[in-house]
């Protein structure tokens, strides 16, 4: 996504010359995304946590059980 959004932010600048442009919201919205993408704004655990460890009102999602095959359609 980050090369889409700088090769419309490039295109966006050579369009102002001639009089259009982006909404300014969305322009400002796209180069803020690409300063502060959001897999970088949160915290990552470094170890995982154990089920004690976890809020009451979060359930651990497991991967598939032994056994199950996934069918195609």
């Amino acid at each position: 996504m980050t090369k889409t959004f700088s090769d419309l932010l490039a295109m966006d600048k050579v369009a102002r010359q001639y009089g259009c442009a982006l909404k300014p919201a969305l322009r400002a919205a796209m180069e803020s995304d690409l300063r502060f993408p959001a897999r970088a704004a949160s915290p990552m655990p470094g170890e995982p946590l154990s089920d004690a460890e976890l809020p009451t009102n979060v359930t651990r999602i497991t991967g598939t059980p032994a056994g199950h095959e996934r069918k195609r359609a």
